[in-house]
């Protein structure tokens, strides 16, 4: 049997005669940039997400960007994250010339511990950007309370996270602003890269709108702020207005997959994630921790199940990151988190088969 970590041609045979049309209306018009498919989808999102504006980018990193420059983030500024996340979300605070400062996690859910996030904060602090990671809801509540404390933003990177939620408020709705990533591999993938970000406030919505493209407000070619080149195209902003119906139902899928990996692997010496709720977390990716990780790994490999190590090398230990001044053991649950992470295969489309075939060569790993 071959299992891949994800399967997007599974998923295209199903929404491939509702898409293909539209691709071909657009190709007649030759409106191929922010045209109604980008309207359509921002209007869609923000509606699902509940905040009044949102913005379609390039992509997720850019959206990022583009959530800290409308912020005011910039050289000298620090912004609080975790160092266990994708590259990109530090990435992003160094690219606008702040400084990312990290905080540990916690060992539950593997999202930033806010008992530790107050004591990071300094006069040079001015924004918190959160990560829902692997699709689980950070704990905003408390996040929440340190901010209106110390009077800083909250940007939501959700770029996993899209359809989770806490007590019927969505991801992308607590913070100032947040920034979505249609990567074809999220739980809302596109058919190539795209991203959007998303606020509350009037001033972030309009800003972003402007700094898209390149600081052009509603007169072409004058140019009221310095902002960049990142819109997107029509074909992409349609394939993901025909996706976006299948949302939930992928999610709860996604869902049940875990839920059955839970019934049938907490006999074994490996830590699972938790499921506490029916809505906070959305399994953009199952991750389980094991001591003999890439043991398991090679394992799965030769009986031809794909797994993902997510994320190998923690932030604060990247080469590019070396100038911060951190060490090994500056974050040992985010250090112990990289050891010891392993994904299994989570998209909808995973049959009852394959799951059972999962399950038996793992406890087979074990005999």
């Amino acid at each position: 049997m071959n299992i891949p970590m994800i399967n997007l041609k599974a998923q295209y045979k199903k929404i491939q005669k509702d898409l293909e049309p539209k691709v071909t209306e657009i190709l007649k018009e030759q409106q191929l940039i922010l045209g109604k498919y980008c309207t359509l989808l921002e209007t869609t999102i923000a509606d699902y997400v509940g905040v009044p504006y949102a913005v379609t980018c390039a992509n997720g990193t850019d959206a990022l960007i583009l959530a800290l420059m409308a912020l005011g983030i910039q050289e000298g500024d620090e912004v609080i994250t975790t160092p266990y996340t994708f590259f990109s979300t530090a990435s992003s605070i160094a690219l606008v010339g702040a400084r990312p400062v990290f905080v540990d996690i916690e060992p539950d859910y593997m999202n930033i511990n806010p008992a530790l996030i107050e004591q990071k904060i300094t006069k040079r602090t001015k924004a918190i950007m959160v990560v829902h990671l692997f699709g689980k809801l950070c704990d905003m509540n408390r996040i929440k309370r340190v901010a209106t404390k110390y009077r800083l933003p909250i940007i939501e990177d959700m770029a996993q996270s899209l359809g989770s939620a806490h007590k019927g408020k969505q991801a992308g709705s607590f913070g100032d602003i947040a920034a979505l990533s249609f990567y074809p591999t999220k739980n809302l993938g596109g058919i190539g890269e795209g991203g959007m970000v998303l606020t509350k406030r009037k001033d972030l919505g309009e800003r972003v709108k402007k700094l898209r493209v390149h600081g052009m407000g509603s007169v072409t070619y004058v140019h009221e702020l310095i902002g960049f080149n990142s819109r997107l195209d029509e074909i992409k902003a349609a394939a993901l207005t025909v996706k976006f119906p299948h949302l939930e139902s992928w999610n709860r899928k996604r869902m049940e997959n875990a839920a059955y990996y839970n019934e049938h692997l907490r006999d074994l010496p490996i830590m699972l994630p938790k499921i506490v709720d029916s809505s906070s977390h959305i399994f953009h990716q199952y991750v389980i921790r094991l001591t003999p990780r890439d043991k398991l790994q090679k394992f799965l490999k030769e009986k031809g199940i794909q797994t993902g190590i997510y994320y190998p090398l923690p932030l604060h230990l990247q080469k590019c990151f070396s100038y911060l001044g951190y060490k090994k053991g500056s974050f040992p649950v985010a250090e112990q988190a990289s050891a010891t992470s392993l994904a299994l295969p989570i998209y909808p489309e995973l049959t009852n088969r394959e799951r059972a075939y999962i399950i038996s060569s793992i406890r087979q790993f074990f005999m």
